[in-house]
């Protein structure tokens, strides 16, 4: 068995591809975000009679009543977890009602974990795997079960190591992040057509070098700022990370999850993808695309899904 030890360096976002609506999935109490259990919600507010179960109500009318008496769905949730002072003043913006919704990390009935799936896509990407062509493990177009590949999932994560924040990439998005300085584990239980020495040679220099192309094609924008902006920004994002990150020989460098964009979600020899450049209305020319977020704590900006990982062999 392989057993993979991480260690989360930014926040981490893995959605279950739920969307929490304000004030019918969610509520807001004490800096809190509570996911509501729908039946513990219902039986409270039935037996207070809050709603007039033979009225027809508008959308916002809900949200209001909600709003006025959620102190008694205080006890009503799933799990709760800790919002960013940013997305609280975030909530109490006009017009800001579609905009409310919070992706919701994955889940099962409110214990939390990192998918299989997930780290097992990371190392198809670190191994330069096109997963069609040659996937991790069984081939369905050319299956052999000598190839088999068993990941686990992780252990499950405190809640209260996780957080409500705002990703500042256009547009913005309400995100529930695990916290940086988290420990989580996974074991390969079958290692089929894995070599844990390529995937250890590769994971020496796939990332760092993945985060130096980065650099460079933002470095192409933020020159041609006036100001500092955006590009400005995520730049320096970028270069204290390059600067700051500290690793012994046996720790390595992975992206995982939602939002580090396409430098760190496809196998290198992939063509990046590109979209047509709108500084001149009649250009051809092809600009790469990024789809890289980042969230702020505390007034700090973090790039999203970075994890320090220490393989054991055992």
């Amino acid at each position: 068995m392989i057993k993979l030890n991480f260690e989360t360096l930014t926040p981490l976002h893995i959605s279950n591809g739920n969307q929490l609506a304000y004030n019918l999935e969610y509520i807001v109490i004490n800096n809190t975000v509570a996911k509501l259990n729908p039946i513990k919600a219902s039986e409270s507010i039935a037996s207070k009679g809050i709603f007039d179960f033979k009225k027809n109500y508008g959308f916002r009318e809900i949200i209001k009543i909600i709003e006025q008496n959620k102190q008694i769905l205080n006890n009503c949730y799933d799990y709760k977890m800790y919002a960013e002072q940013s997305f609280i003043n975030y909530l109490k913006g006009e017009n800001r009602d579609g905009q409310k919704i919070i992706q919701e990390f994955i889940n099962s009935n409110g214990n939390f974990y990192i998918p299989g799936s997930s780290i097992k896509g990371m190392l198809s990407t670190i191994l330069n795997r096109n997963p069609e062509l040659n996937p991790l493990g069984i081939n369905p177009k050319n299956p052999n079960y000598l190839d088999k590949f068993v990941i686990t999932d992780s252990n499950y994560l405190d809640e209260n190591d996780f957080r409500v924040d705002i990703a500042n990439r256009p547009p913005s998005i309400n995100l529930m992040t695990l916290d940086p300085g988290v420990e989580f584990e996974s074991t390969i239980r079958k290692v089929g057509n894995l070599s844990i020495l390529d995937l250890k040679n590769s994971l020496r220099i796939y990332s760092l070098a993945q985060m130096g192309k980065a650099k460079k094609f933002v470095e192409k924008f933020k020159n041609l700022e006036r100001n500092p902006g955006g590009a400005t920004f995520y730049y320096s994002v970028l270069e204290k990370m390059t600067d700051e990150i500290s690793l012994d020989k046996n720790e390595y460098l992975v992206n995982l999850g939602f939002g580090g964009g396409s430098y760190y979600k496809i196998f290198p020899d992939a063509q990046i993808p590109t979209f047509k450049s709108k500084k001149r209305s009649n250009s051809r020319e092809m600009e790469e695309a990024h789809t890289t977020f980042t969230v702020q704590i505390e007034n700090e900006l973090f790039q999203l899904g970075w994890c320090k990982l220490i393989i054991e062999e055992e």
